[in-house]
């Protein structure tokens, strides 16, 4: 972005650019040309205050003329004229822009506001309709760029926050005895990551009262009880930024303020009683209150809804961190948003669980979680095979990955089995494994073999150019009437064929377990133009089985760090192959569980064939 801005000024003969994101509650400042970066700029305009909010309403490009009133070399207030129609505006100070003129226009992409773009000069003049025309010419072109990096950068801040929501997950289990200590690393936390201000509400006994402990120095009482406060009012629009395009919507999870039980979250602006309250008495005045649910030495107010209680609970059993919050930020920094408002949630519903004694409920419904998302990984049903399977994602914020696997049924009984892994993990990863499933299933049904799927997807992949994702896959295609199967292996760990110790029927030599592994092996999909993938065959006799898995199985680690490796994983196959491919893959991941004490972090695929038919 800042290049883009940096030659439009170098074009236009301009004293700057700036562009502006349009996102929950308002305009975010998004890139700056070079000549700015020493100046003020707003860092964020809500909707219905400054230069962008103008332009969003009259929907065109604006050629403004800025003026500024000055008291000694401060500047006391301001205002700008549409030069197209002559029409005067107020401008808050906090608002102003850096310029003495300017050209302000929206960037759509459809009907959906992307931002705004200011081009500005620090002399006064009248902006060229023809500079207007170029910059609404670019904006056309950037509209399009601009859909894939306003999804990047929310993108980026899920991951931002799933981290720290990951972080702060193991400060409460480690200070689960230290009340103190996890109150201290929860609260820094926070404000690193949501650039906010944290102050404790703390009942003051000697004053009767409730006082707000701003940053551990000044001490502000509240003009009543915070029940009445901050619950007695409603609360701004929990989903103000949400759009079509589904930016505004929650992509941390499933969890929401209702599936609560004890901690309660509300919103705090300007536009309220106890936004306005703060902001007179000197405080940040956005942001959000919060209340975990546990009172130490003073009974719950009455009317408290679902959450009353007329029992007073003793300061040793209130553990935990701070009981009540508020998380405040200054008036000219942008409000909480969507997205920061479901990680606080998600931290309130993991401090209930754990608080609470309740972490093991918590892995419970993890893993039921993950399993549903699992069975959504169909494996179609095929006369003459026999199918076991099971998925199980790492992350813990979006319960979703990128490994992913399908049986398809083809005429002629034949069948294609499908098993991959897109790099990364998370919602990124699953949009984009819906894709590679998708397209590989086309393939197959338009009669490709494995290495000409593969050839074809990679060849799609790199002609997504922003698109910096690889695929690893195994893909088989299998022929049931002649016992024959090809494949290709693409960067895959290798795929094992089980042959189980059997008895043939009618007496002669008994046959030995064993467990081959299919050892031809191809590139990764989607990271080099003109990738070579080989195909490979082999045979299968009624009772034979395909065990297929990707790495994160054999690249977990107990707690010395030794992998589960091949050699383990093969071992163990054998051993249970004799009991039907029925429930086999769940045999695995228990070992993997018992391996790595429940602590896997990747994502995992199992998905295991049994041929009823093939050669005899």
């Amino acid at each position: 972005l800042d290049t883009v801005l940096n030659q439009l000024v170098g074009t236009l003969d301009a004293s700057g650019a700036a562009i502006y994101f349009s996102e929950s509650g308002g305009f975010k400042l998004r890139g700056v040309s070079k000549e700015l970066e020493d100046s003020y700029l707003p860092e964020f305009m809500p909707y219905g205050a400054g230069i962008p909010t103008y332009v969003l309403r009259e929907s065109r490009a604006c050629r403004l003329s800025i003026q500024q009133d000055l008291e000694g070399d401060r500047v006391a207030s301001g205002m700008f004229m549409d030069l197209d129609n002559r029409s005067k505006h107020l401008l808050r100070v906090q608002d102003m822009p850096p310029y003495r003129s300017e050209i302000c226009l929206p960037v759509f992409y459809g009907t959906q506001i992307l931002g705004v773009l200011e081009v500005g000069w620090k002399r006064p003049q009248a902006p060229l309709a023809y500079d207007v025309n170029v910059l609404e010419v670019i904006c056309d072109y950037l509209s399009i760029q601009l859909v894939g990096m306003a999804s990047s950068l929310r993108s980026r801040r899920t991951a931002e926050l799933g981290r720290s929501l990951n972080v702060l997950r193991d400060e409460l289990f480690a200070y689960l005895d230290d009340p103190v200590a996890a109150s201290r690393a929860v609260s820094a936390e926070i404000c690193a990551v949501l650039n906010c201000h944290f102050c404790p509400v703390e009942y003051d006994a000697s004053l009767d009262a409730y006082v707000i402990d701003f940053e551990g120095g000044s001490r502000v009482a509240l003009p009543d009880d915070p029940e009445k406060l901050f619950f007695s009012t409603t609360a701004p629009a929990a989903r103000l930024g949400a759009g079509p395009d589904g930016f505004g919507a929650s992509v941390l999870g499933g969890t929401s303020a209702e599936d609560l039980k004890h901690v309660r979250i509300t919103r705090v602006d300007e536009s309220m009683p106890m936004g306005g309250w703060l902001r007179a008495h000197g405080l940040p005045c956005q942001g959000l209150y919060v209340d975990t649910g546990i009172e130490a030495g003073r009974p719950r107010s009455e009317g408290d809804g679902k959450h009353s209680s007329d029992a007073i609970v003793p300061a040793s059993v209130a553990k935990g961190p701070t009981t009540r919050a508020l998380l405040l930020r200054d008036g000219s920094q942008e409000p909480i948003d969507d997205l920061e408002y479901d990680y606080l949630v998600h931290l309130a519903h993991d401090f209930e669980l754990i608080y609470e004694g309740e972490s093991q409920k918590r892995e419970e419904r993890h893993i039921a979680q993950t399993l549903q998302i699992g069975m959504r990984n169909s494996l179609g049903d095929v006369p003459g095979i026999a199918t076991d399977s099971v998925y199980l994602s790492a992350t813990n914020s979006a319960l979703v990955g990128g490994d992913f696997y399908t049986l398809i049924r083809l005429p002629d009984d034949c069948a294609v089995m499908i098993l991959g892994d897109v790099s990364g993990k998370g919602i990124e990863a699953a949009s984009m494994s819906a894709l590679v499933k998708t397209a590989l299933t086309a393939y197959a049904w338009e009669g490709a073999g494995p290495a000409r799927m593969a050839r074809s997807l990679n060849s799609m992949l790199m002609g997504f150019s922003r698109v910096e994702t690889f695929v690893t896959a195994f893909i088989a295609k299998i022929d049931l009437k002649a016992g024959r199967a090809t494949y290709c292996s693409a960067g895959h760990p290798p795929t094992m064929v089980i042959r189980p110790e059997s008895m043939p029927l009618g007496g002669g030599e008994a046959r030995g377990g064993e467990v081959e592994l299919l050892g031809c092996q191809s590139g990764v999909i989607g990271a080099f133009e003109g990738m070579v993938y080989e195909t490979g065959a082999f045979t299968f006799a009624p009772g034979d089985m395909l065990f297929m898995y990707t790495d994160g199985t054999i690249e977990a680690r107990d707690r010395t760090g030794a992998f589960f490796g091949e050699q383990r994983l093969r071992d163990l196959l054998l051993s249970v192959s004799g009991e039907g491919v029925s429930g086999i893959c769940g045999k695995v991941l228990g070992e993997l569980d018992r391996f790595t004490e429940s602590a896997l972090d990747d994502d995992i695929a199992l998905v295991s064939l049994e041929f009823l038919r093939g050669r005899s």
